[in-house]
């Protein structure tokens, strides 16, 4: 759904807090994931199958976390999204925030204030809810490695959650370089100084490091960095969110 700041008919009609019945999770996809719609569909699984009772804030496109507006000095226009995102998201009457996007989850977390909600990456999610109990899965005899995106590794240390949460249904393989050390995927969109043939050689790199150990697949948790791999990559690429909801019991 188009939006435009100004008008009478802004991005706010894509979702109405209204016609919520106060999930204590609010799901929001983000626009690149939601280009990769098989991310939200095995969300949809996953919550549905821990018996979650949530509310999916950009369902139908249209809502942006700001971050494009940031990049592009249009600090104003940001601002004002980022506070309309804000009556969104406290009206809806939800505790926790899901974020499939390691870059909204950046976004959220350093832009907004959103006290008395929980902000969480879905990867921190899914391994709550398997930890819990909520979400049963099997084990298969895949073996996995796991790629650690910028914005959520070395931004927020999240590492564990991720490899805790394919320990579970499946084998998990070491990177040559990871956490801390891992690669980008090169396709960052703070580079704006980067040519393409810079970009896929890092991207091939990155590759070559993930594959250091011979596995099957590799898994990552954001949806820019699994359409940049997928590239470059000779094995499967998924997003962790689809590799779970396929083990699911």
């Amino acid at each position: 759904m188009p939006y435009t700041i100004n008008s009478n008919h802004s991005y706010l009609d894509a979702y109405n807090p209204s016609e919520t019945s106060n999930a204590p999770v609010l799901y929001f996809a983000g626009c690149m994931t939601q280009l990769t719609p098989k991310i939200m569909r095995a969300m949809k699984l996953i919550m549905e199958a821990a018996g979650e009772k949530y509310e999916f804030l950009d369902k139908d496109g249209g809502i942006c976390c700001g971050r494009p507006m940031l990049l592009s000095g249009k600090t104003a226009e940001a601002q004002a999204m980022i506070a309309k995102n804000t009556e969104l998201i406290k009206q809806s009457g939800a505790k926790r925030l899901v974020l499939s996007c390691p870059i909204c989850y950046k976004v959220f977390k350093e832009e907004y204030q959103l006290e008395g909600i929980e902000i969480m990456h879905h990867t921190q999610y899914i391994d709550e809810l398997i930890k819990r109990g909520k979400l049963k899965v099997d084990k298969n005899d895949l073996n996995y490695v796991y790629h650690d995106p910028c914005e959520l590794g070395r931004a927020f240390g999240v590492y564990d959650e991720p490899r805790e949460v394919i320990e579970s249904i499946g084998n998990l393989r070491k990177a040559k370089s990871e956490k801390e050390l891992s690669i980008c995927c090169g396709g960052s969109l703070g580079s704006f100084n980067l040519t393409q043939q810079e970009r896929d050689e890092i991207t091939t790199n990155s590759v070559n490091d993930l594959l250091f150990n011979n596995p099957d697949e590799i898994v990552t948790a954001c949806p820019l960095c699994l359409k940049t791999f997928a590239r470059k990559s000779p094995v499967a690429v998924r997003d962790i969110a689809e590799v779970v909801a396929d083990q699911l019991k």
